[in-house]
């Protein structure tokens, strides 16, 4: 029983500590991550390696890339949001695959899982 009062008392000590510490500095955010301002889906999912990315929002020119699950690039495409693109990857290991949509530009990106049966 002591060592749990003992415990209590430590813990709420250390985070009245660190509250008045932390009053005291000086505090930068940034925000790492934009949401796009733009959407993609990808369809059929699973599929048998033909599916087609369908870009929304966005006329950009966009780089779409697919990756395997140990990150090396097995596909790589540009084309422009606005018509989208059917992507054929019969030759493909059967699995899960990342497909990145990529507007440089802007510096968005949107990552969607693909899987290939």
């Amino acid at each position: 029983m002591k060592q749990l009062l003992l415990y209590s008392f430590l813990t709420l000590f250390s985070f009245q500590a660190m509250a008045e510490t932390k009053a005291d500095w000086d505090v930068l955010v940034v925000e790492d991550e934009t949401t796009p301002s733009w959407d993609a889906k990808i369809y059929p999912n699973p599929n048998n390696g033909v599916f087609s990315v369908m870009i929304n929002g966005s006329s950009a020119a966009l780089n779409v890339m697919v990756f395997n699950v140990i990150g090396e690039k097995v596909y790589e495409l540009e084309i422009l949001g606005d018509h989208g693109a059917k992507i054929d990857l019969t030759g493909m290991e059967k699995g899960l695959y990342l497909v990145q949509i990529l507007d440089e530009k802007k510096s968005e990106v949107i990552t969607r899982r693909m899987h290939i049966k």
